[in-house]
């Protein structure tokens, strides 16, 4: 693969390190600044790891049809679950643009139509709320049923005075698709309400959430041209609750759902209702599933680490009840160090413990791994892609800023066509995880030493 040429649906520069702020080794205000490590050089080229059947041939076999013109629907989709590095919206943007290049723009996906924090920031949509709708998931302790739909969050108003409004951010110099294909994800329930749609202005439409049983409610349409803006409006006859819209090209290609929750842990999707979950995820028929978890998981000490595992286990399970066909990749935490009374860096035990497990159960359930912790260069990474010049981390120590995250969306990418493109598929190893001294720079296998991404 390689980084040339990305759509300019990226962040400027974002298929270019050396194109970003700060690479030439200046401050904010052009001064110069000390020599430091050159942070464009971090990260490192790892192969996905894998059993002994290929977990990713799913995909690859969906990619192949689309490009011969033999896929149902001319599309192939791919769901990227995760915490706060997903839903920063930065590896997930990066991932969608170097596929569609590749592939065809197949749309933008599924956003929610009510952000779930304030710190939900989609690249490609804005999303304008009133105050009163009621946001729900599994992180809030005041979340009633487990109805969150695709995402895994809900909203819902009975109000006639609230509104949310969805604005996409197209590209403006890419020609717009004849039509967009939308459909509203929401749940029908017993005493349900009516809300009004309204596309760009036009003459509004009605959807009546109200049925005999709790169920999930869709609602599809199509209009010319590229994705405009929506707009919903509660009737005021009963509760509405939403879970999202989806919007997609009639062009045949790649259409990638970036869904992320901060703070949330991989245990959540126990409690997200899986009847509901499960027939808004088939809808979404996806080719390839990420699930990005373990960070916040790994602050959790007092839980045994066996519970970890048997609740990671009942999720993979769930999953491939509900997709046993798609392809899974699981990937796992970076360096998260604890910071020390004396203000250094000490290594967080338990994150190794994650990884072995993640990287067990993903054999176990036919999932690849991508390890994120190699990826930065092993235990005491972090503190480089913090002090690097230009930046790569923040520094919370938790978070990778725009440039990392691109960074790391450049490495996903590679490894997930490497044996598309030939490459030799390499088998997970054997051995489990074990604290290291690896730094930048120091690659753990020879192919980490062979990057295919030209930065």
């Amino acid at each position: 693969p390689t980084t040339a040429a990305l759509s300019p649906a990226l962040p400027p520069g974002a298929g270019n390190l050396d194109a970003l702020p700060g690479s030439a080794g200046t401050g904010a205000d052009g001064t110069a600044v000390a020599p430091a490590i050159n942070g464009n050089a971090l990260g490192q080229f790892i192969l996905l790891e894998r059993g002994a059947d290929d977990p990713l041939a799913p995909f690859h076999d969906a990619l192949r049809r689309l490009e011969q013109g033999l896929d149902e629907d001319g599309k192939v989709r791919v769901l990227v679950y995760g915490a706060s590095h997903t839903a920063a919206d930065i590896y997930p943007t990066y991932l969608r643009a170097y596929l569609q290049k590749r592939f065809g723009d197949g749309g933008l996906g599924f956003f929610p139509l009510v952000k779930p924090s304030k710190f939900s920031r989609p690249f490609a949509a804005e999303i304008d709320s009133s105050r009163g709708w009621k946001v729900e998931h599994a992180q809030k302790s005041d979340a009633r049923d487990g109805y969150f739909g695709l995402l895994g969050a809900s909203a819902a108003t009975s109000k006639k005075r609230d509104f949310t409004r969805i604005s996409f951010n197209s590209d403006p110099k890419a020609e717009p698709p004849k039509h967009t294909r939308y459909e509203l994800f929401f749940l029908r329930q017993p005493g349900g309400g009516k809300f009004k749609v309204t596309i760009e202005g036009q003459k509004p439409f009605t959807i009546d959430t109200k049925a005999k049983a709790v169920t999930p409610g869709y609602h599809a349409f199509e209009r010319p041209g590229g994705p405009a803006q929506i707009e919903v409006r509660p009737v005021g006859d009963g509760e509405v609750r939403l879970f999202g819209v989806t919007a997609e090209s009639d062009a045949k290609g790649v259409v990638v759902d970036t869904l992320g929750i901060g703070g949330t842990r991989a245990s959540n999707h126990l409690k997200w209702d899986e009847f509901v979950w499960a027939d808004n995820f088939k809808r979404r028929a996806p080719d390839l599933v990420f699930l990005a978890y373990g960070t916040n998981e790994s602050v959790d000490e007092d839980q045994p680490i066996g519970v970890y595992r048997n609740n990671l286990a009942q999720v993979l399970t769930r999953l491939r009840r509900a997709a046993p066909e798609a392809a899974c990749v699981m990937i796992g935490p970076g360096d998260f160090p604890n910071k020390q009374a004396d203000g250094t860096l000490r290594p967080r035990p338990r994150v190794l413990a994650i990884i072995n497990t993640q990287r067990e159960l993903a054999r176990e359930h036919g999932c690849a791994f991508w390890n994120a912790l190699q990826f930065m260069g092993g235990e005491g990474a972090m503190a480089y892609w913090t002090a690097s010049q230009p930046a790569m981390a923040m520094s919370d120590h938790l978070h990778l800023n725009r440039r990392g995250y691109t960074r790391m969306g450049m490495a996903i990418a590679d490894a997930l066509m490497f044996d598309f493109d030939g490459g030799a598929p390499v088998p997970a190893p054997s051995d489990t995880l074990v604290a290291s001294d690896a730094r930048p720079g120091a690659p753990a296998t020879a192919a980490a030493a062979t990057p295919t991404s030209a930065l």
